[in-house]
């Protein structure tokens, strides 16, 4: 439970209060507050059809309906989150965005527009602002994808925490992938490194877990790690024969050159639960300790949320980086940034030389120090950019004494009023101990820059609950 806030946190505590103020002063005369942007996924493209889901939009009056819009016009009105198209024509080209809208009116901004082309079959890609490939350059992208793996991250519970993305190295099973997708500053997620890896069997279907994989070797400050599939998803042990694994081909990232084109594949967050592929170019290098090395590709490739640890590509088919972060500048200016695969190639040859149960990294508690109860729960979870799906460092998530409502808290606000408080980490993620069971309690999650959620009554614990609680992910709307 929480015993004192620091005065700087405590003044964003005040910033959100008094953000409720004016808030609740609205929602006494008209509701003018727009639903959050729904994030628009393309899960299917066939001949006669374009299958599309979208996440649900938040909103204090509740979401009357979504308005799906096909090369801008209206196409569909649609209370659910999902909608099939299907007044498609073979080789036509169509771009869909989608809008939510309240029940006083109010709309959400654009969802992120998805373009997709009506074949006959064959494995095509739409032109993207970052840079299209040449086909004839890229060869086998279908091959190429089979060494592309989706990453599931456990906690102890082997409950799913996040996604990522991985390449397979060699036969045996070893996967390269970013050691945020594996652990935080506090050590690995599943203290025994474990994680979950779903195969690419055929880029045309939803991607399902069928390994675990376990951590063999890492560098936290280069962001890359590496693990190998030991079981399959019943606990049975498998080997490189009963695999049949088609690992990528290793380049050399020092050939690059300013210009060349680069081929991203991976399981970006807002790509569905099938494999993504972007391409673009070399837009630079980054040096950031001078030592002549390079530390960063850039790229104007897309990287998000999800595809960190895929794989990226050059022209002849060779592994040249890991896909690890994007930057966003102050005119939302986007660039992309890869790892070189030169630097993992000592985390590699290191990974090859384990055998058996690894030198696991500890996993420390930063919350050490608090009073443990057993009529209370621990409750977690993340909070992210609901347009990006990106982790929002710094965001609160504040926990109200059973009884207190965000109006009083508003109107006089007081430090004997907060059950829980929690910080995000770098990954968004935030951990509050301690609240007793038994009770209703008001939610405040908010964010510098970003429209705050209030709710009464938005956690409801039973007496009997024992069990911590996993929110998954919390979706907060930039002004």
């Amino acid at each position: 439970m929480l015993k004192s806030i620091n005065k700087r946190k405590w003044f964003a505590v005040m910033v959100l209060a008094v953000a409720m103020l004016f808030s609740s002063c609205s929602v006494r005369g008209q509701d003018e507050k727009p639903p959050s942007t729904p994030v628009l996924t393309i899960k299917e493209v066939l001949a006669d059809r374009v299958s599309l889901a979208w996440s649900e939009s938040y909103d204090d009056t509740g979401i009357d309906e979504y308005r799906l819009f096909r090369n801008g016009g209206i196409l569909a009105y649609v209370e659910d989150t999902e909608y099939d198209d299907t007044n498609v024509v073979p080789g036509e080209q169509y771009e869909y965005y989608v809008v939510a809208y309240d029940k006083a009116g109010n709309k959400s901004s654009k969802s992120v527009r998805q373009t997709v082309k009506i074949d006959d079959g064959s494995l095509k890609t739409v032109d993207t602002p970052g840079g299209p490939a040449d086909p004839d350059n890229v060869k086998d992208m279908n091959r190429l994808a089979k060494s592309t793996v989706r990453l599931y991250i456990l906690d102890d519970d082997y409950v799913c925490v996040g996604t990522g993305s991985g390449t397979i190295m060699n036969e045996q099973g070893y996967i390269l992938t970013n050691y945020h997708c594996v652990a935080d500053y506090y050590g690995l997620y599943n203290s025994e490194g474990y994680v979950a890896i779903a195969l690419t069997d055929d880029v045309r279907v939803n991607s399902q877990p069928q390994y675990f994989a376990q951590y063999r070797s890492g560098n936290e400050a280069l962001d890359l790690a590496v693990v190998q599939i030991v079981e399959d998803i019943n606990g049975n042990k498998v080997s490189a024969t009963d695999l049949k694994l088609i690992p990528a081909k290793i380049g050399n990232s020092d050939e690059l050159n300013m210009g060349d084109e680069i081929n991203l594949l991976g399981y970006p967050g807002v790509g569905g639960e099938t494999i993504t592929f972007t391409a673009g170019k070399v837009s630079g290098f980054i040096d950031d300790n001078f030592d002549n090395e390079i530390d960063w590709i850039k790229t104007d490739a897309i990287v998000n949320h999800g595809n960190s640890g895929g794989t990226a590509i050059n022209n002849k088919g060779e592994m040249i980086g890991v896909p690890t972060a994007k930057q966003v500048g102050m005119d939302a200016d986007l660039m992309f940034y890869l790892k070189p695969i030169n630097q993992a190639i000592a985390i590699l040859e290191d990974a090859y030389t384990q055998s058996g149960l690894p030198n696991l990294p500890e996993r420390t508690d930063p919350y050490s120090g608090y009073d443990y109860s057993d009529d209370a729960i621990d409750i977690y979870g993340y909070i992210v950019d609901g347009y990006t799906l990106d982790p929002i460092e710094g965001a609160i998530f504040v926990i109200l004494q059973a009884g207190v409502t965000t109006e009083q808290f508003a109107n006089d606000p007081q430090d004997s009023m907060i059950l829980a408080y929690a910080e995000t980490d770098v990954d968004g993620f935030f951990y509050c101990y301690g609240v007793p069971v038994g009770n209703s309690y008001a939610v405040i999650v908010g964010a510098d820059n970003y429209y705050p959620i209030i709710e009464d009554d938005a956690i409801q614990i039973a007496p009997d609950e024992y069990e911590d609680w996993y929110l998954g992910s919390i979706y907060l709307e930039a002004y």
